[in-house]
């Protein structure tokens, strides 16, 4: 079959050359013609282009990956989930009122409970909503005073349907036995501010588009994707 899709190639190519050279209707009808009775030709040649522009753009993803290694997979902060010496790494680029950030949420705790080998570094990147980025400059404050609170307060704001309001940021916070009103009076501390633009900054040079977005190794992934296939990759 692919040979002879070759052979078709070929003869098309050859129309074209000619016609290069000639003014004929009767080559253009020709190659008019040939087109609409092998139209797998122009199938093929459109599959062939879009998996080169596959490859390059994974050769390109792969090149940031390397040059913004340390910044990705840096862990300062205590923004991350899982084993802290984990040999297995997944960073997320996320956003709290996100509908597939939610989704996939449920499909991490799986990856956690299959192995306990697994780091989750989670990148910040509140490009829905004010309230996307009042959401997050919380997690950040939270995880600087204790990380088992931040995690409880991740998991508990990204597993919540529909959007996050003062009841349920109140009902959390009581949970955790932090007051609310002095997380309220560093939101803008430039040190918070800071470590948000910083991971904003890094999804901007990364050529995210949108969330959720992953970086498995040296592969940039967009988009959802389930537990067997996190744990494929990772492995």
């Amino acid at each position: 079959m692919q040979k002879k899709i070759s052979i078709k190639i070929l003869f098309f190519l050859t129309l074209i050359f000619f016609s290069k050279y000639s003014i004929s209707d009767d080559i253009n009808q020709k190659i008019k013609e040939f087109i609409l009775k092998n139209p797998e030709i122009i199938i093929e040649s459109l599959n062939n282009l879009e998996k080169q522009k596959e490859d390059e753009r994974r050769i390109e993803d792969k090149k940031k990956v390397e040059d913004l290694r340390e910044e990705i997979f840096e862990t300062d902060n205590q923004v991350y989930e899982g084993d802290s010496d984990g040999s297995k790494v997944l960073v997320e680029f996320f956003d709290y009122n996100c509908s597939y950030c939610k989704r996939v949420h449920e499909d991490l705790k799986t990856v956690l409970k299959k192995s306990s080998d697994i780091k989750i570094i989670y990148k910040n990147f509140p490009i829905l909503s004010e309230n996307s980025v009042n959401l997050a400059k919380y997690a950040i404050i939270i995880s600087e005073i204790d990380h088992k609170k931040f995690v409880q307060f991740h998991n508990f704001i990204i597993s919540h349907k529909g959007r996050v309001n003062d009841k349920h940021l109140v009902q959390i916070f009581n949970k955790l036995n932090i007051i609310k009103s002095e997380i309220d009076a560093r939101l803008e501390d430039k040190k918070v501010i800071d470590m948000l633009e910083k991971d904003i900054s890094l999804a901007q040079k990364l050529g995210l588009r949108g969330t959720p977005a992953f970086i498995i190794k040296d592969e940039i992934i967009f988009g959802y994707i389930n537990s067997e296939e996190i744990l494929s990759k990772l492995n």
